[in-house]
Order: structure tokens, then C-alpha cells, then sequence
């Protein structure tokens, strides 16, 4: 019998927990692009959330078994970690080419990921943010995007 859960039991506590807190985030990046249908990989979970002072946010990751650590007094951008987290979880403060995260909020799609309803960024949204950042590795995701794209838009015609 093959295992076809996506998270760890960890994981998927972390997730729980932000949703249970109410916690205002977005799966976005490639790992979005994934839950949507887009073929590739990525070894990262890129989370954006409203606001990174919020401490319910620091209060589900030790729930999950975590560390948080703000960024705050020059440590660099927050993260996500410790032994039993691991370093999986990418936290992202803003996204290339997108306006603010409430206005991307509220075009948030819905996907369930081993049993965790999450709110994610819409696969338009992660391939005109991808156009804008133009680093090499979300340039030749692009393709994968529009692949996906085109699919779901025949699909929704039929």
C-alpha cells in the first residue's frame, strides 16, 4: 500500500492549528501551483501570511512542535522550524508582482491537503507573480503553470 499523504503528521498539526487560530495565510508559490494541477516539484511549502506579528502564529507552530522565529531585531525574514518541524515551511512577506495580501486574500480558491482545508493562492495569480519575480527557477516554472491553466480552462468550457 503506497502512502499518498503530502504532509507529516508535524505538517500537517502546523496547518491545522493555523486554521484552527484563524490564523489570515495563503499557500502560495510552487506548492500552490502543485495542489492545483501543475506538474514539478519544489522541496518547500511557501506560506504568506497578513501579518507576521500575529502570535497565534508562534502559538501554532509550538502547538505542531516548532519553532518560530519573528525576524524581528535584524535576524533576517521569519521562519519556520526545529527538529520536528524541520525547515519545510517557507514563510514569504510579499509576492512579486501581486498587490497586498488582503486584496490577494480574497481571491482565495480552497484546497483540502490530507484532510486540512487551506486557502491558496489561484494558479493566475502564481504565474503572473512568477512572470514578475523573472528569476530562473519561477521562469521555467511558467510553462508547467500555463500547462495546468489550460487544462482547468478546457475543462470549465466543456
Amino acid at each position: 500500500m503506497v502512502d499518498s499523504r503530502v504532509l507529516s503528521d508535524p505538517e500537517r498539526r502546523l496547518l491545522e492549528e493555523l486554521v484552527a487560530r484563524r490564523v489570515r495565510f495563503l499557500v502560495v508559490g510552487m506548492s500552490a501551483a502543485l495542489l492545483q494541477g501543475a506538474r514539478g516539484s519544489t522541496e518547500d511549502i511557501d506560506l504568506w501570511f497578513a501579518d507576521v506579528s500575529d502570535p497565534a502564529i508562534a502559538a501554532s507552530v509550538r502547538a505542531a512542535g516548532g519553532i518560530w522565529i519573528s525576524g524581528s531585531f535584524g535576524m533576517g525574514p521569519p521562519r519556520i522550524g526545529g527538529e520536528v518541524l524541520g525547515d519545510r515551511f517557507d514563510v514569504v512577506t510579499t509576492m512579486s508582482g501581486l498587490p497586498d495580501f488582503d486584496t490577494e486574500f480574497l481571491g482565495a480558491i480552497r484546497e483540502v491537503v490530507d484532510g486540512v482545508e487551506l486557502p491558496v493562492l489561484p494558479l493566475r495569480r502564481i504565474l503572473e507573480s512568477k512572470r514578475a519575480a523573472g528569476r530562473p527557477k519561477d521562469l521555467a516554472a511558467i510553462p508547467a503553470i500555463e500547462d495546468a491553466l489550460a487544462v482547468i480552462e478546457r475543462l470549465e468550457s466543456r
